[in-house]
């Protein structure tokens, strides 16, 4: 077995300390998981507007003006991406619930992929030495084909679709809120 190059012995560094740059180093991986989510919650989801709003009865008509049509897919699409979002992500989850194979093998993906960044150093296999980014590509090569057997593209242009056609279609329906008329003025 072969001495490593740099041990923390030979540079200086008490077991202490590395184990405290160890812990240092999980939690800021850690904060900044964290700090997606919440950025995500704070910047996406306080844009989501009530079912009352999204849903509102009143505002629904009907029309074959393309022009209208594309200024209410201009401001609804703004106005409601939050709701829009929540609606893929749903069909996505929809998508991955329903299909079985899909759902394993994009469980098998994430877990290999945290399996070797969790790695250190090369891994020996049949005589061969593997560094953990040539894992990576081998990995992420059978993880492509896997995603084709599984019908991944399927998946993905049937989200595509379903959602194309329930957010446009609710975009085209909907009609801007009277504050729209407000803003066009620059009066609010």
């Amino acid at each position: 077995m072969s001495k490593p190059l740099l041990s923390h012995n030979s540079i200086g560094i008490s077991s202490e300390a590395a184990s405290t740059a160890a812990a240092a180093a999980t939690s800021i991986a850690e904060e900044a998981r964290r700090s997606f989510l919440q950025k995500f919650r704070e910047e996406r989801l306080s844009n989501l507007r009530p079912l009352s709003d999204f849903f509102d009865k009143n505002r629904i008509n009907f029309t074959t003006s393309f022009h209208t049509i594309s200024q209410r897919w201009n401001y609804n699409l703004q106005y409601f991406s939050a709701n829009y979002l929540l609606i893929l992500i749903t069909l996505g989850v929809y998508a991955l619930a329903t299909n079985a194979w899909l759902f394993l093998t994009v469980l098998f993906i994430i877990g290999g992929f945290y399996g070797i960044s969790r790695m250190e150093g090369p891994v020996n296999f049949g005589g061969s030495s593997f560094t953990p980014s040539s894992l990576y590509a081998i990995y992420a090569f059978v993880s492509l084909i896997l995603l084709f057997i599984s019908g991944a593209t399927g998946a993905l242009f049937w989200v595509i679709g379903a959602a194309a056609l329930v957010i446009l279609g609710h975009a085209a329906i909907i009609e801007p809120g009277i504050e729209e008329e407000f803003a066009a003025d620059g009066q609010v």
